[in-house]
């Protein structure tokens, strides 16, 4: 028999063992708590794919805009930090650079690389974008012109069809106000060779106006608006008596919008945040913002955008780049850069196509908008 010694002995030793196991089992369960609590405190927003794989790195992706009344919107995005908003990058990986640069340069950029993304005139998109083959997807119309350009002539000037022969017009050459002084020759049969062009910067066009060194110019934006506001002038014709034919776009290298299809996704809903407050009480504030941002008054910056009307909502721009009226307008622009030799003689169909048809080097693609207006299931 054990002694009662040895009997107590053996229960405390298997008490100090069963203290010790449930001690270990509660350590086990508290660092499965803390793990299981450490994984539902995780960010709503992560930079990982849909399908829960693993983490992409970052990708940093340029946009470039002048500095012009119509874009005003992209400036005041990137005054406000929208193009570094933080759910935005952790949700499509792209992180977006903007870039303010003269027009001109915004385009040389594009072309040599150094960004992906710029706003450019539908008329410079194939003169100077098709041109060089490069490939590249309209993936937004942001607004229509509608008188934002004019020929104009001093105020004393004959307005009459005889006395405009052999006059001289200052512009710049194979710009959209090229095309504008282009359809007003056509639609008045006036032989092209019966006008005078001098290739004029923008930035010299007012002086050449009020020096008279040429009889009338071909103007756009703020610098249209100044001279019909401070000089005498007579406007011969404009780009409101041509609606829906020249417009400004957003273009994206398709070899870029193929491999980071979420930089789209945060170049539209800057946009459509912008336009958003457009609509509704905040409307003032952003109009006084964005004024201040073009070196305007409020009531100057509102008088020049009414002839630059916004897609302003997701709907709208989404009908814009699908309507069929395009194929028209760009029957004209193939005539004006056919006639300058400013493409080559490749059939037009491969430079241009539209939503739904083989792309061409330019392709107005309406699938980002579509998935912007009506985000696809997530498989």
């Amino acid at each position: 028999m054990l002694s009662i010694h040895n009997s107590q002995s053996i229960i405390h030793n298997y008490s100090q063992f069963t203290i010790l196991l449930v001690c270990l089992l509660l350590s086990l369960s508290a660092c499965d708590f803390i793990a299981s609590l450490a994984e539902t405190s995780k960010p709503i927003f992560q930079s990982e794919s849909d399908d829960g794989s693993e983490s992409q790195p970052l990708t940093q992706l340029t946009f470039a805009v002048a500095p012009l009344v119509a874009w005003m919107p992209w400036y005041l995005a990137d005054q406000e930090g929208i193009f570094h908003n933080q759910e935005l990058i952790n949700k499509y990986n792209v992180k977006v650079q903007f870039i303010s640069d003269n027009y001109q340069d915004t385009i040389d950029q594009f072309l040599a690389e150094e960004v992906q993304a710029i706003a450019i005139t539908n008329i410079d998109a194939i003169a100077k974008v098709v041109r060089h083959n490069i490939e590249a997807d309209v993936i937004l119309i942001t607004n229509e012109h509608n008188g934002n350009e004019g020929v104009i002539l001093p105020g004393a000037a004959d307005m009459s069809l005889h006395n405009l022969r052999g006059k001289t017009f200052a512009l710049v050459q194979y710009s959209a106000r090229h095309y504008l002084l282009d359809r007003y020759l056509i639609r008045n049969q006036i032989a092209f060779d019966e006008i005078n062009i001098q290739n004029t910067a923008e930035a010299y066009i007012p002086k050449a106006f009020l020096s008279n060194e040429v009889y009338g110019v071909v103007t756009h934006g703020a610098n249209l608006y100044r001279l019909t506001h401070t000089a005498s002038t007579k406007t011969l014709f404009d780009s409101h008596q041509i609606p829906k034919e020249i417009f400004d776009l957003l273009i994206v290298r398709r070899d870029t919008l193929n491999d980071y299809p979420g930089f789209a996704q945060v170049l539209l809903t800057t946009w459509f945040s912008i336009m958003e407050r457009l609509q509704g009480n905040k409307k003032g504030p952003t109009l006084d913002a964005m004024a201040s941002l073009a070196n305007l008054s409020r009531q100057a910056y509102e008088e020049q955008i009414t002839t630059t009307p916004f897609n302003d909502t997701s709907v709208k721009a989404l009908s814009a780049i699908r309507d069929r009226r395009i194929r028209k307008t760009m029957r004209h622009i193939r005539y004006f850069v056919q006639r300058h030799e400013l493409v080559s003689p490749d059939a037009f169909t491969d430079l241009v196509s539209y939503p739904g048809r083989t792309k061409a080097l330019l392709h107005f693609n309406g699938q980002p908008l579509q998935d912007f207006v009506a985000p696809p299931a997530k498989k």
